[in-house]
């Protein structure tokens, strides 16, 4: 197996995703935007860092910090979302 730099599909904003979306890290790990958000932080994001792991802890991040579709087609959704938009 080959070490490759591939992480995701993007970059793109997390604001860019739906509550309850799994997301790539810069990094590479996983994290998913928690559902519900808790009110009181319109800057901020609560989401679960390392998903689905061990050392799964939620995290508050900036709206704007980078992040990347798991998949193409979330990441042509996002780009089109972005074209028209609606986020």
């Amino acid at each position: 197996m080959s070490l490759t730099t591939h992480i995701g599909y993007g970059p793109f904003q997390l604001c860019d995703f739906k509550l309850g979306d799994i997301y790539a890290r810069f990094d590479g790990s996983l994290a998913r935007i928690c559902d519900p958000q808790p009110p009181g932080r319109p800057d901020n994001i609560l989401v679960w860092v390392n998903y689905n792991t061990n050392n799964a802890r939620k995290e508050w991040l900036h709206k704007s910090a980078q992040a990347f579709a798991i998949s193409e087609d979330r990441g042509w959704e996002i780009a089109q979302e972005r074209k028209d938009g609606q986020t």
